[in-house]
């Protein structure tokens, strides 16, 4: 996965990749839609065969840079936790 552009715009984070992460990026979806911070999160993918996926985020005060990087750190806290058999 190699990153085409990540701009931050107030409190809007933008992430495009240049390969098909919807899988990852739905996975944090569900994790950050549960935090009270945020104001919308989405994954958008414009073709199925097109490998570009893009991902953003809006917090409702703050940086979304910096409360991503927070919440990733947490979510892979999480998830070290599962217990997988």
């Amino acid at each position: 996965m190699e990153l085409i552009e990540c701009v931050e715009e107030a409190e809007v984070l933008k992430i495009i990749v240049n390969s098909n992460e919807e899988s990852l990026f739905f996975l944090l979806k569900g994790y950050l839609n549960e935090a009270s911070e945020v104001d919308l999160v989405g994954v958008s993918k414009d073709h199925h065969l097109i490998d570009r996926s893009e991902f953003y985020l809006k917090v409702k005060k703050g940086s979304s840079k910096t409360f991503f990087k927070k919440m990733l750190k947490d979510i892979k806290k999480k998830l070290e936790k599962l217990k997988i058999k």
